[in-house]
């Protein structure tokens, strides 16, 4: 293990960093290591840091515990992923927060799929358990990876369903990757990577599944998603939570609908009725959203994969070529970089942005609407 390494694994042992602090401190710094070595005065200078925040990183001394958390690593057989590396998931890389580093077991390949989150209540009525199956094995039918959280009820039904399909899913942990929480999902657990699926986690081998974990953890969800699929949850709790942190992360929300005297549903209808989520009741109201992904036909089993855009101008032609390799790129930039001017790289942008192929972000930067 690089000092890189152990210095994204010391952040995230450090009470009050997180990942959002994490971030603004490695971007102060020519080398992770030195984050340890800022003076106090330039500590407070980073917005969001402090007396305590910076207290708690400078009085740092669990050296050891880092040892010990490479150490058993190592004996998992994890993979380590930080943003800076090819395998770390691109979508997730795109969010305010993303996580400074991830453990990972089984197939990492499949963080760069397109997958769908398919979230809900953790004690579903007969109807929801029977949507998260339908819609699970018709989305794994067209391609899709499903994503969820191994949690109790519409999480473990998903990742169930996705197996039996013969598809690809991927469980993100609020809990140490050797933590298996609840534990009656151990044999789920192997079977996922069995079946050549993925377990992530943001926390470190050890971390126990304590509730503050599980709001942290449901960004990734939805982070690493196309969009996030509710099946049946009330006005609050998880599934509520990630898909307020969906809308956030410019991710699309379906919602399926439920008989009005179904209590467990209310969440469900409070999305729809607020806008908040469309309401599905095919998966072709899922896949119709995604213009740049090519699903595939059902029963095919074959990963969906990108698109790409046809019958397009070649101005907006040489703009996405430039775009395929850069991920995003502001607009002057891909002015200067194509020699054409301002107005007619803007009309090429705006005429791949409204066939969905990208999105533009503040200060007319643009980004692929990869899987």
């Amino acid at each position: 293990m690089n000092d890189d390494i152990r210095t994204r694994i010391a952040l995230s042992l450090v009470p009050t960093i997180g990942a959002h602090r994490a971030r603004l401190l490695l971007e102060r710094v020519d080398r992770p290591a030195d984050v340890f070595r800022l003076s106090e005065k330039d500590l407070l200078k980073i917005h969001g840091f402090g007396a305590q925040v910076v207290k708690n990183l400078r009085s740092f001394d669990k050296w050891r515990d880092v040892e010990t958390i490479i150490k058993r690593t190592e004996t998992l057989q994890c993979e380590l992923l930080i943003p800076e590396d090819e395998q770390y998931p691109h979508r997730l890389r795109e969010i305010a927060d993303p996580p400074i580093v991830l453990w990972a077991r089984g197939d990492v390949n499949l963080l760069k799929c397109a997958g769908i989150a398919v979230v809900g209540t953790r004690s579903p009525s007969l109807y929801g358990k029977a949507m998260a199956q339908q819609f699970c094995k018709g989305l794994v039918e067209r391609g899709v990876t499903i994503i969820s959280g191994l949690a109790y009820g519409i999480d473990t039904i998903a990742h169930r369903a996705t197996l039996d399909a013969q598809g690809k899913t991927i469980a993100v942990l609020g809990s140490g990757i050797d933590r298996i929480y609840p534990i009656s999902n151990s044999g789920l657990y192997d079977r996922i990577l069995k079946e050549h699926g993925c377990i992530i986690t943001e926390f470190p081998p050890g971390t126990k599944p304590d509730y503050m974990n599980f709001p942290t953890r449901n960004r990734v969800v939805s982070g690493l998603s196309l969009g996030v699929l509710v099946v049946e949850t009330a006005n609050e709790g998880g599934s509520m939570i990630t898909s307020r942190l969906a809308l956030e992360q410019n991710r699309e929300v379906f919602v399926i609908p439920h008989n009005l005297n179904n209590v467990r549903a209310t969440g469900c209808h409070k999305l729809i009725r607020e806008s908040s989520g469309k309401l599905v009741e095919t998966i072709e109201d899922i896949t119709s959203e995604f213009l740049w992904v090519e699903f595939e036909e059902a029963g095919s089993n074959v990963a969906a994969t990108i698109k790409e855009p046809e019958n397009i101008s070649e101005d907006a032609r040489k703009c996405w070529n430039e775009l395929k390799v850069n991920k995003q790129i502001y607009a002057d930039q891909l002015s200067k970089s194509l020699d054409l001017p301002s107005q007619r790289i803007m009309n090429a942008l705006l005429e791949l942005e409204f066939s969905g192929f990208v999105r533009q972000k503040p200060g007319k930067c643009f980004q692929v609407n990869a899987a």
